[in-house]
Order: C-alpha cells, then structure tokens, then sequence
C-alpha cells in the first residue's frame, strides 16, 4: 500500500503538533506541517523529525485564505487535516480539496463548517472523496461512545455523554471567539419521550466524574453527531452534557456573552475572549484535565444491564489529537476510505477507536455501574 502524506493545516499549534506526532509515530505516513508562518512550520519539521525516523515531516507556507496557496499545497498530499481555527474558510479548503483530489479531515467545532459541507455533499461523492468533519474529542467522541455501548446491550435505552474541563491553557483568542460565538448562539436538546425537545439551564443533572473531578451540575447541549441515534440504535433517552468551567467565567464570562449576543462587532468578541483566557488562566484549580463519561442503561439477556466509560486526559488538545489521529488510522487502512461526507463519530468502529485510543495514552475505564473503575 502507498504511503501517504497528510497535510496538516494548524501543524505547528496546540492540537495540529501532537495530531502531526501520532501518525509520525503510529504509522509510516509522511506529514506536511502547514500554516501561514513559515518559521514555525519549518521549526516544528526539524523538530519532528529529530524525535522520528525518516525525515518525515517538511514544512510549507500555506494561506487557508488563498485559493492559490490551497491549489499549491493540496497538489502535494494526499489528505489534508485541518487543525486550524479556519472554519470562515471550511468551504473554501474542501473545495480546494475536490479540485485537487484529495481526501480531507477537519476538527471544526462549530456546525457552521458542517452547513458548508453538506452543500458541497453531491460532488464529494460523484467525486469519490473521503471527507470526514467534526473530529477530535468534542465533537468525534460522544457518539462514538454511545455507538460503543449499544452492542453490550440487548435493548439500550438511555446513554448519557457527559464532558468536564479544567485547564490554565485554553488556547488562542480566534479559537477561544469561535467557542464564545457557539455561547452566545447557545441552542440544547434532550432526547426524552420518543422525541427531541429544548432544553435550558432547568435541565442540568448531576454527574459523578470519579474521584478526582468528583459530582459536577452539567448542562445540556447539542452535537450533530447525536442527532440520528435515536432512530438508529431505539433509544428512550439521549442526552449531552457538560460541566461548568469555574465560577468567573460561568457566572461572569458566559453571562456577558449572552448579553452582549446581538453584537457582532469583532473587538467585542476578542474582549470577551480575552477575558474567557485570563479567567481560565487565574482561576481553574486543579486537578486539570478533561474526561468524557458515558452511562447507560438498557437490558441484556432478559435482565437489567448498565455500563459506565470514562475517557480522560491531562491535557485536553493532546485529547483532540488521540481521537484525530485514531481516527486516520482506519482511514489509512480503509475502513473509512469510501466515498462521502461523515461525521467521525459515525465513520468509525467505536471499540476499535477506543482501543488505539488507549495505545496512543488516553484513559479509560470501563464498569458496570454501582462499581468502582
């Protein structure tokens, strides 16, 4: 099989680094560390290929920006994977990407970047394109974990997601704004009753996280990825959750973005994301580290059955890149390598991408629950 090369548009940052260190180390594949600094790229090269064998890894200039610098730099891979804070740009790249041929894998967080795919659904498939959207941890993991439970099941009929984060490093102020723009058009759903419904704040449940982030209230939100499970798996009950930050930014950032919701003025948004960054910064307390949760319930073999999977890291952008790069690695052996447009989290065997989950130094524990992990 022909080795490939990805190109990694956000090489040098805080989750296109490690993204670009995991497939130097867990498979043969080249990578092309890509952004808009030069130096950077080229350092970060250097640097990779004095930790791996091969020389790998070279840099490139690329402007995500410029339709021309796309066309120069897709012409030299055969993926590319943004880890970049590029979503005004996401249609532009896959574009660039059909045009070229190539394959494309994106950790765009806001649904935004799905809209302007989906658009572009009918040609990635008459052009026999492997696009895959919403990698990562968050979106990527809480379907995926859910789609992992429901084979230990007779009858799975509720699965809750719960997420937790406690970090100092938070990120740069154009991802951190991205994040706030997704707050200050904050939407929720449950799955209740045979059907999906709003929610709000009056429906935030308790989850117990283990003994190191302990019981955090949880509030409800909403991924794609979640959308189709129901249907699919004949769910009762189907929820996303996530706890809070810390009290400044939940009782005073957060607020002050909801406020200020109808304001689109840019330096508005880079105030609030500023002070989202010095609050994360200044008052997070540890223990830091984010962790994903599931629990379920349902039957199995006539009697009740439930299950419990934690997935934690230390350090949340590493818990980005492990999912990513887990991912690329069915891609690389053709589990996923057909033709479309799919989310990760249902492109994806779930216990496969656990496992190389674990490989590439996730944790994560499993238990009936009731049982300590």
């Amino acid at each position: 099989m022909p080795i490939k090369t990805f190109l990694i548009l956000g090489g040098y940052g805080a989750a296109g680094l490690p993204t670009a260190r995991l497939l130097l180390e867990h498979t043969q594949a080249r990578v092309i560390v890509a952004g808009r600094n030069r130096q950077k790229a080229q350092e970060t090269a250097v640097m990779l290929n004095a930790q791996f064998p091969g020389a790998r890894a070279r840099a490139l200039r690329v402007d995500a920006a410029d339709p021309e610098s796309l066309a120069a730099a897709f012409a030299q891979c055969d993926m590319v994977v943004i880890c970049s804070t590029t979503v005004h740009c996401a249609q532009q790249i896959a574009r660039a990407a059909l045009f070229a041929g190539i394959d494309y894998l994106d950790i765009y967080y806001s649904p935004k970047a799905a809209l302007a795919l989906n658009a572009l659904r009918p040609a990635i498939e008459s052009a026999g394109r492997c696009f895959i959207t919403q990698a990562g941890c968050h979106p990527g993991l809480p379907a995926a974990l859910v789609r992992y439970a429901a084979p230990q099941f007779s009858r799975l009929r509720r699965a809750v997601v719960a997420m937790a984060v406690s970090t100092r490093m938070i990120g740069s102020t154009a991802s951190v704004r991205e994040l706030l723009e997704e707050i200050r058009d904050y939407k929720a759903e449950v799955f209740r009753g045979g059907q999906w419904r709003k929610a709000g704040y009056g429906d935030a449940i308790k989850i117990d996280f283990g003994p190191e982030f302990g019981v955090r209230l949880c509030y409800p939100m909403q991924l794609e990825e979640m959308r189709a499970l129901p249907e699919r798996l004949g769910l009762e009950e189907l929820g996303l959750y996530a706890a809070g930050f810390n009290w400044f930014v939940d009782y005073i950032v957060f607020p002050l973005t909801m406020l200020l919701a109808k304001t689109r003025r840019r330096f508005i948004m880079r105030f609030l994301a500023r002070l989202f960054i010095w609050g994360m910064s200044t008052f997070s307390r540890p223990p830091f580290g984010i962790v994903f949760k599931l629990e379920a319930e349902g039957e199995k073999d006539g009697t009740d059955h439930s299950l419990q999977v934690t997935v934690c890291h230390q350090d949340g952008y590493m818990l980005t890149a492990i999912p990513t790069a887990a991912c690329l690695l069915q891609y690389l052996d053709g589990f996923i390598a057909r033709r479309g447009l799919w989310l990760m989290a249902h492109a994806v065997d779930p216990a496969r991408l656990l496992a190389d989950m674990r490989r590439m130094g996730a944790t994560i524990h499993l238990w009936p629950t009731g049982t300590a992990p």
